[in-house]
């Protein structure tokens, strides 16, 4: 029978690859969850109310504009909603983009360590003249 080569070896990620391939992951998921709307339900009209996002916080006018003719109670209930809707979302983006940058930064600046092949280690003995 002849030595054939395996298949799967040739789409196989290395555990390096494979760590590449997540820190990327996280870098964009964190950048989507910190770029996209975050919405709190509305039960007057079975829908959801915008509140913005991470980085511009909650925006007070589109809110009560999403609300209709809201009274003040009920706009400051739903500011503080969206605070803690969008603080609780802002944590898992900052933690998966950082997360995912410096392990991309590791994985570039940390150099990768290659066995010494049999001939070439050092003695270790000591030198004769």
């Amino acid at each position: 029978m002849s030595e054939q080569a395996d298949p799967l070896a040739q789409i196989t990620l290395t555990p390096r690859g494979f760590a590449g391939v997540l820190a990327v992951l996280a870098l964009v998921t964190g950048l989507v969850l910190a770029i996209v709307p975050v919405s709190v339900a509305h039960p007057a009209n079975n829908g959801s109310v915008s509140c913005g996002n991470t980085f511009g916080g909650v925006e007070s006018g589109a809110l009560a504009e999403g609300l209709g003719k809201p009274e003040r109670a009920e706009v400051v209930q739903y500011v503080d909603m969206c605070e803690r809707a969008i603080g609780n979302r802002g944590e898992y983006a900052v933690f998966l983009f950082f997360g995912g940058l410096i392990a991309g930064l590791g994985l570039g600046v940390v150099r990768r360590v290659k066995p010494a092949s049999p001939g070439s280690a050092h003695p270790t003995g000591p030198v004769l003249p």
